[in-house]
């Protein structure tokens, strides 16, 4: 009776990759061959000994017709039928490669991966490539792959986040969209931008100009992409400007309010956010801001952010509109007050 050499080369890679996982102290469980439909076994993470509840799938492919030409990596070609069963499983998972000649193994986010291929519009997947130096190891499993499970698990966190955006509670509010914006899952989701948009009037300072941090970023991340032409983010940017499309007079003044002690510039500047947000309601902003620079109740730093975002953030503009400007006796103070500081070698705003 023969025996396959594949089985056996097969069966080198699970207990390989049993041993990685029963010497770090985790749990690995096969799934037999007749109801393998595309996974060879889950690893259940463990941590001091207590079980985290934790699991990831893992589907092993040993031998070494899986090296790649290069000599530093697996390639393993997967098929639509396996990507989107491995896709659509509850729980993470990793393609593990093991080469018996080498007695090495390496491992890949299969989501991860097929995400950044599809970032970078490389799409179908037809291939996966598992660079030798993702190591499949202990400290992998306590590092990598133990940030992969959290991050899955993570999924109900931001479902109950969202729900707290709805709270008539101010705190819990704050604390559920502060989860939704800087968690790598949903900071840049069109979900997470719809939140922005009906709290840019929250009380909450903080929870406000998080939102409008939100806004700006979903309206001008092709600004700020390493892929601007991407099409999922042409989708988050459209959709953003949809949502900023009918601000209100309130709605602008407010947003002048929370930059008043802002920066102007760079990725991070809230001032560059307001820029962006504004530019999809000119007309109602143009409105707004010209009566916050002629509002003397106003503070000062706000009508001169005002008159700044008039001229379309640009200092060349305003220095040549300045003496026309100074003609206007109801917002000549803004314009000394902004050329002062200039004069001081200072920006015209809190740059």
């Amino acid at each position: 009776m023969k025996y396959k050499k594949t089985k056996t080369t097969g069966k080198a890679g699970l207990i390989y990759v049993e041993k990685v996982v029963n010497d770090h102290g985790s749990v690995f469980r096969r799934v037999h061959e007749e109801e393998d439909l595309g996974i060879d076994g889950f690893i259940e993470l463990v941590k001091t000994e207590i079980a985290s509840g934790r699991l990831v799938g893992v589907q092993i492919k040993a031998g070494d017709s899986y090296l790649a030409k290069s000599g530093d990596e697996f390639a393993v070609d997967v098929d639509e039928r396996h990507l989107d069963y491995w896709l659509n499983l509850l729980v993470p998972v990793i393609l593990v490669c093991y080469s018996p000649s080498k007695n090495i193994a390496a491992w890949v986010s299969v989501r991860d991966y097929v995400e950044h291929e599809r970032y970078h519009e490389c799409l179908p997947v037809k291939q996966i490539r598992v660079p030798f130096y993702k190591k499949f190891d202990s400290e992998a499993l306590s590092r990598g792959i133990a940030s992969l499970a959290h991050v899955r698990a993570d999924e109900r966190i931001l479902l109950r986040s969202a729900d707290m955006c709805l709270s008539e509670d101010v705190q819990r509010r704050h604390e559920g969209f502060q989860i939704l914006a800087n968690h790598p899952d949903s900071r840049r989701l069109k979900v997470t931008c719809f939140f922005a948009r009906r709290l840019l009037m929250d009380t909450n300072v903080e929870t406000a100009k998080q939102a409008l941090f939100i806004l700006g970023y979903g309206v001008g991340r092709g600004r700020w992409s390493w892929n601007p032409n991407n099409r999922e983010e042409g989708e988050v940017i459209a959709f953003a400007n949809i949502l900023c499309s009918d601000l209100g007079e309130a709605e602008v003044r407010r947003l002048l309010e929370l930059c008043d002690d802002e920066d102007f510039h760079g990725p991070q500047g809230l001032g560059e956010r307001l820029f962006d947000v504004i530019g999809c309601c000119p007309a109602t902003a143009s409105e707004a801001m010209e009566r916050v620079v002629r509002d003397p109740s106003a503070p000062m730093q706000r009508r001169a952010n005002a008159l700044y975002l008039l001229y379309q953030c640009d200092e060349g503009e305003l220095e040549e509109a300045r003496s026309d400007l100074l003609k206007d006796a109801e917002i000549r103070n803004v314009v000394e007050w902004i050329f002062s500081r200039c004069d001081e070698n200072a920006e015209p705003k809190n740059h």
